[in-house]
């Protein structure tokens, strides 16, 4: 997204008003109400995604779409001293454009006060959570978050959808070794969180479905309507990011993948590899290929436990680990620096905390080879 340089430069000026607060919730909360400058950015944000909601995926006019912080920036339902994430109120990369109804009208707190999707960030690992700005903007990717993030291309793949339109859990991504552990689902709680499963919605997923495998057979038939419009656009427009509920019109394209036509023109779309019935899901061999999968997430803080105590290490974007100043190709590179025994298997000494569990990479890439093993429960 191109930023305007008039945005760039008033965000400087608010961040160095932000610094000034400091800790204060009451200034942080009035410099929020006087300088809302994120609102200036939604035109950018409609270019980018369209009028749609990122969360919902609904349709909605312009003026009826506001500019969420996934981070929220004034408190966090789930830490109740937790102040937000403050620092990151003028911080484009934690702008989601959110629709009225995902903004405002989620379930209750504990304690009867409405909480809305704003104030909602729950943790795998809570005891990660940051609670100001850290020495490293990285330091912020060593959370684990729960809700699925639209600007996340592997959160979104974990969503599926039905012919009534129904939201689920997609069949070919199961819950990953970090959400067993703490027996915690990510797709439930977003439905939950940000009310994906009203009715309103499930009507209109249910025409956008019918609509795309209507589109999809008249592909296959060969039919010219006489619109003008190429067969292919047809269906591809339902399907492009910008699209109302996209993702239904994937899912509903993807019950359709026993038509030829859909796979020679949608393979990529729907990432179908020959042999597999669904979403690609190569077997990990490497902690590259668990991050591309979306099982591990980069920047994610490592622990490993050796005969001078616990070591820590950082997982790179590029599936290198971190240990101090060094990086290490492979787990049992970066382990074998830490014990100085050429004996130790990385994959079983490196664990990921979340809740009070400790999972080991060897039991996150032994679930999910083991997951591309098993049959969808069908559309």
């Amino acid at each position: 997204m191109v930023v305007p340089p008039t945005w760039a430069r008033h965000a400087t000026v608010l961040k160095n008003r932000l610094a000034d607060c400091g800790t204060d919730k009451d200034k942080l909360a009035a410099l929020f109400k006087k300088s809302p400058y994120w609102t200036k950015l939604r035109p950018q944000l409609i270019a980018l995604a369209g009028r749609k909601c990122w969360y919902c995926e609904g349709e909605v006019s312009n003026s009826r779409l506001a500019v969420d912080h996934f981070r929220p920036k004034g408190g966090v339902v789930e830490e109740a001293a937790h102040i937000g994430y403050y620092w990151l109120a003028y911080e484009v990369s934690n702008f989601r454009l959110i629709c009225e109804f995902c903004n405002s009208s989620t379930d209750d707190d504990p304690s009867g006060k409405r909480a809305t999707k704003v104030h909602h960030f729950p943790l795998l690992n809570p005891s990660a959570r940051l609670r100001a700005p850290g020495p490293r903007p990285e330091n912020i990717e060593k959370e684990l978050p729960i809700l699925l993030d639209p600007f996340n291309p592997s959160d979104c793949d974990l969503l599926d959808f039905d012919s009534a339109g129904t939201v689920r859990r997609n069949d070919h991504r199961p819950r990953s070794a970090l959400e067993r552990a703490v027996g915690i689902c990510r797709v439930t709680e977003s439905i939950r969180i940000y009310g994906l499963d009203r009715p309103g919605l499930s009507e209109r997923r249910t025409k956008v479905w019918s609509d795309t495998v209507l589109k999809a057979h008249l592909l296959e038939l060969g039919l010219n309507i006489g619109d003008g419009v190429d067969p292919v656009d047809r269906v591809r427009d339902l399907i492009t990011p910008k699209a109302p509920h996209s993702g239904a019109a994937l899912s509903a394209l993807r019950s359709s993948r026993h038509l030829r036509s859909v796979v020679d023109h949608f393979a990529r779309e729907l990432r179908l590899e020959s042999g597999f019935d669904g979403i690609t899901q190569t077997e990990a061999h490497t902690a590259l290929d668990l991050i591309n999968s979306g099982s591990l997430k980069s920047g994610v803080e490592l622990v490993g436990v050796s005969d001078v105590g616990e070591v820590m290490a950082v997982l790179l974007a590029d599936g290198r680990f971190e240990m101090g100043s060094r990086s290490y190709a492979t787990p049992t590179s970066a382990a074998r620096a830490a014990t100085g025994s050429a004996e130790v298997d990385g994959w079983d000494f490196w664990h990921i905390g979340v809740g009070n569990s400790l999972v080991s990479l060897s039991q996150i890439r032994r679930e999910f080879n083991e997951s591309r093993t098993q049959p969808p429960s069908g559309q």
